[in-house]
């Protein structure tokens, strides 16, 4: 009967699928990563329970072309660690997140030792201007990215580069490792972990401590990394015991 129950139940989940649109398919791991958060926000409160916390590396303003972070507004006390080097972006940060006691946002880079890195960013005086695309915002980085260096950027042949290129800086942030910023913050678990980092997000996760603090959700963009990168990030996820869906340029991962 088990048996017969099961064959049942697959069928039923293929018809299922075979009747949705593919887009809807595509985006699985994402809307597995909505239903995580929306049962988040429902168990928020209960008696015994503890606050839902979150770790975001690259959190950029918290809000642009981002779908998980602007859940800490929905999930009842839930915290946050937001690290962000950029000063325009800590502005932005601070605006759209000012309980203070809630969200603590780290003013650093990833790096794999303490001390300072230099980050190229676009000029935020043109940000605000409006003389950039809007996704720039979110675009510094401590690596050669395909959009910093213009490579690839738009196209091979895109000459939109030289247009942006005389807005384009190098500036000195303050850089400390994983742990220290951790360690600094008490944290003691993570319920979801983001990684954004325009090229370093290896770099980062390669540091976390999977075992010891066995986030519920683990998001990393993998755009800007190298093959062998992104195949150790994933390497990571499975060798821990997650679920791991990639869609769009993320790769999505739940205990």
């Amino acid at each position: 009967m088990s048996s017969l129950r099961e064959t049942l139940g697959s069928t039923a989940r293929r018809a299922v699928a075979r009747g949705l649109p593919s887009a809807i398919l595509d985006r699985a791991p994402a809307l597995r990563g909505t239903k995580f958060l929306a049962d988040a926000a429902r168990r928020a409160g209960r008696r015994g329970q503890r606050p839902f916390q979150m770790v975001n590396v690259g959190a950029c303003d918290g809000a642009l072309f981002d779908d998980v972070t602007p859940w800490l507004h929905r999930i009842p006390g839930a915290r946050a660690v937001l690290v962000e080097p950029i000063p325009y972006n800590q502005a932005r940060l601070r605006a759209n997140y000012p309980d203070t006691d809630r969200f603590v946002i780290e003013p650093v880079a990833i790096t794999r030792e303490s001390g300072t890195i230099s980050v190229r960013t676009f000029d935020s005086t043109a940000l605000e201007a409006g003389k950039l695309p809007i996704e720039f915002i979110g675009c510094s980085s401590v690596t050669d990215t395909n959009l910093m260096s213009g490579v690839n950027a738009w196209g091979e042949a895109d000459a939109n580069f030289d247009r942006f290129r005389p807005y384009l800086k190098d500036i000195e942030v303050p850089s400390e490792t994983l742990q220290a910023v951790l360690d600094r913050n008490g944290i003691d678990h993570i319920d979801a972990f983001l990684v954004d980092c325009e090229g370093a997000d290896w770099t980062v996760f390669d540091q976390l401590d999977i075992g010891r603090y066995r986030p519920g959700m683990i998001k990393i963009e993998i755009g800007a990394l190298r093959p062998d990168e992104i195949g150790q990030v994933l390497v990571k996820l499975k060798t821990a015991g997650y679920a791991v869906g990639l869609y769009a340029e993320d790769v999505w991962a739940f205990a």
